[in-house]
């Protein structure tokens, strides 16, 4: 169809945006993707400032689950890469499928808007184009996030975020404080053990903290060859948690507070070093932050400790700088996306990669470029399939296990990965409805 001669643009050479690239050429649709930084990389790039990498970072999902499936990582990667591997995989990707000669580099998006049928995107390198479908890739963590409402009182040592940190040296001979009970402020604590002179880590509940091997393999591989082994997913989690307390890992056993949500109820933290180092004195556990008075901060408990540096590991926000808010509909203060992706408003722009999932890439990349290419070839064919989805993104409600999870900040764009997935086939199959024969989906 002539769709297929209609160019796409995408914002982002992260990960999602050059997996998204990716299968819309191999279908045959051109391709525009713009990225602000010399090379590809996202997150990854650690020497860049989209980087989100320090020295030490690895990987918390498993090079089985992290691979795209049809382009594995090298066989000499270990179970979990380091970001200096994961950046060369993303890159030796993005070269074996033609990325490279189809990327405007240090093209930082400044303006998009509405145009016609499409949208107007200029970059900062003068690029001044109309683009009749867009996809956005530009990542989730954008904007450091710090908590809300602050504290009362004024802290008088540094503040930094994760987004800040790059290496233990930077800590070097302080009493660091790190917030936030995610996988980075849990990995930082640890890291930062090397050299600080006293490492205190604030969470505001209880967690769930998983090893990254069990029985000689990575956890995730782990858990998904119990399979049907047990009768119900009460007892499959019963008899996970009753492993990992035998490993362990269970938080209880070093004085934390006891998670009051089920283990699949929040993203799950895969730490192996955590408690072990709460265990031997490295690591002071403390519950939320309730004042500060100069260098002493005043913890919930009654507690008080001096502290030198603050490191806030609590998140980033959604930014979309070069597009005026008002276009999207907002649901608090995430856009208002049917399956995380999609604006129920617009039909020419796209969102991708906006969703955490307790998966590792390879998991969906492939499953959600697939329906972009079957979005785009209905969106340019105008087909009875697209007229179908059109319809049903302003009326369904998918489950995507949403109510399930803990009520947070990143819980608002949690979902069950395989609910997703489910989902994301079932509408691309709907928008293949109506395409001529040769332009059916290809097989994943």
């Amino acid at each position: 169809m002539s769709g297929t001669q209609k160019t796409v643009a995408i914002i982002g050479g992260g990960p999602t945006g050059i997996g998204v690239a990716r299968e819309l050429i191999d279908g045959g649709i051109s391709v525009k993707l713009f990225e602000a930084e010399a090379d590809f990389g996202g997150v990854w790039n650690a020497e860049a400032a989209c980087g989100r990498a320090y020295k030490s970072l690895h990987l918390i999902s498993p090079k089985f689950n992290t691979q795209v499936p049809d382009f594995p990582m090298p066989e000499a990667y270990p179970p979990y890469p380091n970001h200096r591997q994961m950046l060369a995989y993303i890159r030796s990707y993005a070269k074996a499928f033609g990325l490279y000669e189809r990327t405007h580099f240090n093209s930082k998006v400044e303006d998009l808007k509405p145009e016609g049928d499409g949208w107007r995107l200029r970059t900062s390198q003068g690029h001044d184009a109309f683009y009749p479908m867009v996809i956005v890739c530009n990542g989730l963590q954008r904007v450091p996030r710090f908590p809300e409402p602050g504290c009362p009182g004024q802290f008088a040592g540094k503040v930094m975020h994760a987004n800040d940190y790059k290496s233990a040296e930077q800590l070097e001979g302080q009493r660091v404080l790190v917030v936030g009970g995610g996988n980075s402020g849990c990995d930082i604590a640890v890291d930062a053990i090397r050299t600080a002179e006293t490492v205190l880590h604030s969470t505001r509940r209880g967690y769930y903290y998983q090893p990254k091997f069990i029985d000689g393999k990575p956890t995730p591989q782990w858990m998904m060859e119990l399979g049907n082994k047990f009768d119900s997913k009460e007892e499959t989690l019963a008899y996970i948690t009753e492993v990992f307390r035998l490993a362990g890992y269970d938080g209880a056993d070093y004085g934390l507070p006891r998670p009051d949500y089920p283990l699949d109820g929040a993203h799950p933290v895969m730490n192996s070093l955590l408690l072990y180092h709460i265990g031997h004195g490295d690591i002071t556990p403390k519950p939320d932050i309730e004042r500060f008075d100069g260098n002493t901060v005043h913890f919930t408990d009654g507690s008080s400790e001096g502290v030198d540096t603050i490191l806030y590991a609590t998140g980033y926000r959604r930014d979309f700088p070069f597009l005026d808010k008002q276009a999207l509909e907002w649901k608090g203060d995430i856009p208002d996306l049917f399956l995380h992706s999609t604006p129920r408003n617009l039909d020419n722009i796209l969102f991708m990669g906006f969703i955490n999932a307790a998966g590792g890439l390879g998991d969906g990349l492939k499953t959600q470029g697939l329906f972009v290419l079957n979005y785009a070839r209905a969106y340019f064919g105008k087909t009875s399939g697209l007229k179908r989805f059109l319809a049903a993104k302003k009326s369904d409600t998918p489950d995507l296990g949403q109510t399930y999870f803990i009520d947070s900040y990143r819980h608002q764009w949690e979902a069950d990965l395989w609910k997703l997935l489910s989902h994301m086939r079932r509408y691309r199959d709907m928008l293949a409805e109506g395409m001529p024969a040769k332009e059916e989906e290809p097989a994943e």
